[in-house]
């Protein structure tokens, strides 16, 4: 296990935590809040710049901080009636269930943003080229294996065109991950210890 696998599992972690405390009603408002404050920019745009074309020249200048104003403006609002939303669901009977839902939610979060990191990853370099801490990372097979699920699961247009599997050598099946001592199936080495 490298310090890649650490950071993996921590950064689950912490997204699972985050969310068992604030809960999935609030997780899930907090999305939509963003998604409407976009909404709203878009929109209110056209309401907007003859207010703002008062106090700034140029059509670029004006819609930016149009957008940015409404934005702003819509994401605050929503974010208080989420979190106010949220914090009547954690208080009454379903707390306990919200905030377990919460987590699962936080950990499906947290390996979701993993798998685009490693998607993201081989558009940018070539698995090849890898720093060889992340291709002995024992995580990263059960990793290619989610994001191929995921590309598979795209239409052809947004499928990323380059996914290579992690060198020879590596399974790249999650029970790779249930053994201590890996013998190779990770690792590509021999054992450490007999």
């Amino acid at each position: 296990m490298t310090w890649v696998d650490l950071a993996v599992f921590g950064f689950m972690a912490v997204s699972g935590l985050v969310a068992f405390v604030r809960g999935l009603v609030r997780e899930v408002l907090g999305i939509g809040a963003w998604a409407g404050a976009v909404a709203a920019a878009f929109l209110f745009l056209p309401t907007m710049r003859p207010i703002v074309r008062n106090w700034f020249q140029g059509t670029e200048v004006v819609d930016i901080v149009s957008f940015v104003v409404v934005f702003l403006g819509s994401v605050i609002i929503l974010t208080l009636i989420a979190s106010s939303i949220g914090r009547y669901v954690r208080r009454s009977a379903l707390g306990g269930i919200d905030r377990t839902l919460g987590l699962v939610f936080g950990l499906a979060r947290g390996a979701a943003v993993v798998v685009v990191a490693y998607i993201l990853g081989q558009m940018v370099f070539p698995i090849e080229r890898w720093p060889d801490v992340v291709l002995h990372a024992r995580s990263l097979g059960p990793t290619y294996e989610a994001a191929r699920w995921v590309r598979d699961q795209l239409p052809e247009n947004f499928r990323p065109h380059r996914l290579d599997p992690p060198p020879a050598g590596r399974e790249t099946s999650a029970e790779a991950l249930l053994h201590l001592n890996p013998q190779g199936r990770a690792t590509g080495k021999q054992p450490v210890r007999e």
